[in-house]
């Protein structure tokens, strides 16, 4: 057992206490590793990689593996480690795919109903930022209930996450137009996906919604 203080006057760690005799050596079985020192080995990524192809879930991999060396305890990465190289690499390596299924989306329901809008913000770099939709039903709605509309972000607090082509992950809240209707229900009148909550992306959003709408709210209700 081993008492240690912070000595303020040295600025130093120093031991107070040292007692030897109740010591025993480490269980290497029930040590911990440092989470710098945790990672999948190289023959797990491979077997982490080739389940997620088939849509295994990372705690079936992580018994998996876990059997195959005789039991966790023999394991130098935990199951969140599993789960963090899934997200961090794998999903990086489909960066696009979520952007490019919701512009093809937009694309096939133009095609069915010419009156749905839709308007993608990009970066300098021609990189995703934002995205506003409106379909053909919601803007109907708006002639006849669209003097007063809601603007609704508390839905952030549950964000959607989308992979970027930098491959990092952000985070876009999702955003919601309502407008309660002469039954006292909710309609809704548009939705978008933020890159940030900044003023710039609202800025964007609403001049968009303008150019679909024609005219503004006289009335815009927030969270």
């Amino acid at each position: 057992m081993m008492y240690v203080m912070f000595d303020r006057q040295k600025v130093k760690w120093m031991v107070s206490k040292l007692e030897l005799k109740h010591t025993h050596p480490c269980f290497a079985k029930q040590s911990v590793h440092y989470h710098e020192y945790r990672e999948p080995t190289m023959h797990a990524k491979c077997v982490i990689e080739d389940n997620d192809e088939v849509d295994i879930l990372p705690n079936k991999m992580y018994l998996a593996l876990a059997n195959k060396v005789g039991g966790s305890s023999n394991m130098s990465y935990s199951k969140k480690d599993v789960r963090n190289y899934i997200t961090s690499n794998l999903r990086c390596a489909d960066e696009n795919a979520n952007v490019k299924e919701l512009l093809s989306y937009f694309l096939r329901m133009k095609d069915i109903n010419p009156n749905l809008f839709y308007a993608v913000d990009v970066n300098a770099a021609n990189k995703f930022r934002s995205t506003l939709w409106v379909d053909a039903k919601c803007r109907l709605s708006y002639k006849y209930y669209g003097d007063v509309a809601s603007f609704d972000t508390i839905y952030s607090r549950n964000k959607y996450v989308c992979v970027c082509v930098s491959i990092e992950r952000h985070r876009l809240p999702f955003i919601s137009f309502v407008r309660v209707n002469h039954h006292e229900k909710s309609t809704m009148l548009g939705c978008a996906l933020l890159g940030n909550e900044k003023i710039r992306s609202f800025e964007w959003v609403f001049t968009q919604r303008l150019k679909c709408m024609r005219t503004a709210p006289q009335a815009i209700i927030t969270d």
